[in-house]
């Protein structure tokens, strides 16, 4: 091959094929360092704080304590009671266990973003498994909430995942704002009253939302820069979620629940593979028995 030929070559790449090849190249290199990371220290730090309030749940003591953020256990009640069966069990069988079942949903996350077919949800699958796979390492729930909102957000039973998904992470009650846009009132009324049903119990045992202020400094999101900052930015996602194209309804519930974090990590943002498949069942109008 000439030169010339091989500067026709490179000319002849699109711009936008180029982009989306080095988008993919960064995420993919990213997403190998968190997961040789994971592979070399599996901490599983998560799962102790879990089991721990289970403990102290079976044995009668109060479930959140005044620890720091990194310690502290967040969510409601139900989840540590569903924990107790591991508290049974010695801890490293819990640990093998709890881990197939987080590395199951993080691939199972990954075949239906995949399978999309598109290079949206490609991308987002390129990014969201490695993140996924080190949040698993340290026995955080994450995968499954997105699995199951990625598989079930508009299905009969998706104000039940996001009513569950609201208990724990607190945000996801954004998704909310895609049944709203969509007119689903009834599917909306039933994920909020689902997530007040499983949410107040866990301030008659005693959280606070005083205990968000643990958090500042030590992982910052955009509550970091100000709340009324905070409060703008969070409020445009909601106006998109609703007022925006119906389509893009869920991408942008996403976002607004990842930027509404107190705190943000890398795998917080996630959750945006929700709305990575969602352009596709928007244009399908739900069954009847759907709503």
């Amino acid at each position: 091959m000439t030169l010339n030929q091989r500067s026709r070559g490179i000319r002849g790449i699109r711009p936008s094929r180029l982009a989306k090849g080095v988008v993919i190249a960064v995420l993919a290199a990213v997403g190998i360092n968190h997961m040789v990371w994971a592979v070399v220290q599996w901490p599983m730090g998560d799962l102790e704080i879990y089991l721990a309030a289970a403990e102290r749940l079976r044995s009668g003591e109060p479930l959140y304590l005044v620890a720091d953020a990194f310690n502290s256990y967040w969510y409601s009640p139900w989840f540590a009671a569903s924990m107790m069966p591991l508290t049974f069990l010695p801890e490293s069988v819990a640990a093998v266990g709890w881990s197939a079942l987080l590395l199951a949903c993080t691939a199972a996350v990954g075949v239906v973003l995949w399978t999309e077919r598109t290079v949206a949800a490609r991308i987002v699958a390129v990014m969201a498994v490695p993140a996924l796979f080190a949040v698993s390492a340290g026995g955080n729930v994450q995968a499954l909430i997105v699995l199951a909102l990625l598989v079930a957000l508009h299905r009969p039973s998706g104000p039940l995942w996001v009513a569950l998904a609201a208990s724990l992470k607190f945000t996801p009650i954004l998704f909310v704002l895609v049944f709203v846009a969509r007119r689903e009132w009834g599917r909306a009324g039933i994920s909020l009253l689902l997530s007040a049903l499983l949410i107040i119990p866990a301030f008659l045992m005693g959280f606070s939302l005083d205990r968000v202020q643990g958090w500042q400094g030590m992982a910052p999101s955009v509550l970091a820069f100000g709340l009324p900052i905070y409060v703008m930015v969070v409020g445009a996602c909601c106006l998109a979620a609703l007022f925006g194209p119906v389509k893009y309804s869920a991408v942008a519930a996403a976002t607004g629940a990842v930027l509404a974090l107190p705190r943000l990590f890398v795998y917080d943002v996630t959750l945006v593979a929700i709305g990575a498949v969602d352009e596709r069942r928007a244009a399908t109008p739900p069954r009847a028995s759907e709503h």
